[in-house]
C-alpha cells in the first residue's frame, strides 16, 4: 500500500510523463549528436528544443528527489542524421583594395624602400633571378645583322638596389636602384608621372586597358595607339616578378584584346610548351611572346620575320648574389636618383 508521499510522487511523474516521455537512450551518443545540431542550427531538433526539453527533465529529477545523474535525456527525433555542413578549405581570396590616393616610396640612403608594397613573390628571398639570353638586330652601313647571342643575369627587387651581369663576367657587374617605379600612369582621370604602388591599377583587363590607353602619350614611344599599348605591355611583362600575378594575367589580357591579335598553343624558340600570342604592328612586323600559363611569366619575346628574340631561361626568386650592390657600380650619387 503506497503511503501518501509515494501517492504524490506517482502523480507529478505522471504529469512529467506527459509532457516529456522517458525513453532510453545512450547519453553519450545523444550529446555530441545534439551539440552538432546545435551548431549548425538545423534538423528536427534546434538548439532551443533541446534546452526546453532538458530543463524538463531537470525540473522533473527535483520534483521526483532524483540525483541529475539518474536523469533520463529523452532522445532526439528518428530522423536521418543530417550530413555535416561542406567546408570549403580553400579560404576565399582577399579582396584587392585599391587606395584612391597611391602610398609613396622612400628611399633610404642604402638603398631600402618603404612605404609603398615590396616584392610580390611568396617567402623571404631578397631578388627576382632572371637568365635570358638574347638576339638583337644590328645595323652596319646599312646591312641589318643579328648579333651573337647573349646571356644576361639580373637579380632585381622593388624593396633594394639590384645587379646585372653579362654573360658570367662579374668584373663587369654593374648595379641598379630598387625597381620601385612602375612608369607614368592615368589612373581614374589622375597623372602619376612615378607611380609606385601597383594597388591603384585594376587587375581586369578591360580596365587595365582603359589605363593603359589613357597613359598614352604623343612624345613616347612611336607607331599607333595599339603599338604603344602591346609596347607597354611588353614592358611590363618583361620585368616578370615584379609585378603579382594578377596584374600579369590582366596585361596580357590587354594584349590578347588588341585588334588582330592571335593566340594560341603552341612553343618558344626553345621548344618549350606555352601560350603564343603574335601581335601585327602598324607597319606590318609582326611580335610575338610566348609565356607559361600556370605563372604569366614569360618564356620569349621575338621576331618571328627577322629572327630577333629574348629567351627567359630562368626566373625564379633568390636570396643569394654574387656581388652586393654599390653605387659604385651603379655609377650613381645616391640610390633615390639611380
Amino acid at each position: 500500500m503506497s503511503t501518501t508521499d509515494e501517492q504524490y510522487a506517482q502523480t507529478l511523474r505522471a504529469r512529467v510523463e506527459a509532457v516529456a516521455p522517458s525513453i532510453d537512450v545512450e547519453v553519450d551518443r545523444v550529446v555530441p549528436r545534439a551539440r552538432r545540431r546545435r551548431a549548425v542550427a538545423r534538423g528536427g531538433l534546434t538548439a532551443t528544443s533541446l534546452v526546453l526539453v532538458l530543463g524538463a527533465g531537470w525540473g522533473a529529477s527535483s520534483l521526483l528527489g532524483a540525483a541529475p545523474s539518474q536523469v533520463v535525456v529523452p532522445a532526439l527525433t528518428a530522423t536521418a542524421d543530417p550530413a555535416p555542413p561542406r567546408v570549403d578549405e580553400t579560404p576565399a581570396p582577399e579582396p584587392t583594395v585599391r587606395p584612391t590616393v597611391p602610398a609613396v616610396a622612400v628611399v633610404a640612403d642604402d638603398g631600402t624602400v618603404t612605404g609603398v608594397p615590396g616584392d610580390p613573390w611568396d617567402g623571404d628571398e631578397r631578388y627576382w633571378y632572371r637568365l635570358t639570353e638574347s638576339r638583337r638586330l644590328a645595323s652596319m652601313d646599312g646591312v641589318v645583322t643579328l648579333d651573337e647571342p647573349e646571356r644576361m643575369e639580373t637579380w632585381s627587387s622593388r624593396e633594394r638596389p639590384g645587379l646585372m651581369v653579362w654573360d658570367g663576367d662579374h668584373d663587369g657587374a654593374a648595379a641598379k636602384g630598387p625597381a620601385v617605379v612602375l612608369g607614368s600612369w592615368v589612373v581614374a582621370g589622375q597623372q602619376y608621372e612615378m607611380l609606385a604602388d601597383p594597388r591603384v591599377l585594376p587587375t581586369e583587363p578591360d580596365e587595365l586597358a582603359q589605363v593603359v590607353r589613357d597613359s598614352l602619350q604623343p612624345d613616347r614611344g612611336s607607331g599607333s595607339d595599339d603599338d604603344k599599348v602591346y609596347e607597354q605591355v611588353r614592358t611590363a611583362l618583361s620585368e616578370g616578378g615584379l609585378w603579382g600575378a594578377e596584374l600579369r594575367s590582366a596585361f596580357w589580357g590587354v594584349a590578347a584584346a588588341l585588334p588582330g591579335v592571335v593566340v594560341v598553343q603552341g612553343q618558344d624558340g626553345a621548344g618549350r610548351t606555352g601560350e603564343v600570342l603574335q601581335y601585327t604592328d602598324s607597319r606590318g612586323v609582326v611580335h610575338q611572346l610566348v609565356r607559361e600559363p600556370s605563372t604569366g611569366l614569360l618564356l620569349e619575346e621575338s621576331g618571328p620575320q627577322d629572327g630577333s628574340y629574348i629567351r627567359y631561361l630562368e626566373q625564379r626568386p633568390v636570396d643569394a648574389v654574387p656581388l652586393e650592390p654599390t653605387l659604385g657600380l651603379a655609377g650613381c650619387a645616391a640610390w633615390a636618383t639611380c
